[in-house]
């Protein structure tokens, strides 16, 4: 007969106590990340050659941008986003106002709206 550990800690070492929240949060976060990286993926397969004139620097201002969107719209809304619909002079658009709210040049709100423009004009039911 094998003897049932009661307590498995006391043998094995067990994860640190974690309080549900911090779970939650992190939980949240990962699923923006992974929506924002896939947005980020259709984009740059459909721009093709062009997606190499963007640099890293200029992924990160777009992806600042889609990860504010992406708080902002119900789940629903940004599914019917068609990020492949995205012409390069919107990501560009995107990209600027990503360094605009960077830099305290532009209000996060307004670049919402913005977005949500830009982002209307690429709905799956459109």
């Amino acid at each position: 007969m094998v003897p049932t550990l009661l307590y498995p800690c006391d043998t094995l070492p067990c994860m640190p106590d974690v309080k549900r929240d911090e779970v939650g949060r992190r939980v949240f976060q990962l699923k923006q990340q992974q929506s924002v990286e896939g947005a980020i993926a259709i984009i740059r397969s459909a721009q093709g050659k062009k997606w190499n004139d963007i640099s890293e620097e200029d992924v990160g201002s777009l992806r600042l941008m889609l990860e504010e969107l992406w708080l902002q719209a119900d789940r629903e809304t940004w599914k019917s986003y068609s990020f492949s619909r995205l012409k390069l002079n919107d990501i560009l658009s995107i990209v600027r106002m990503g360094y605009s709210v960077k830099n305290g040049m532009l209000p996060k709100k307004e670049a919402l709206n913005q977005l949500s423009e830009i982002f209307g004009r690429t709905t799956s039911d459109a």
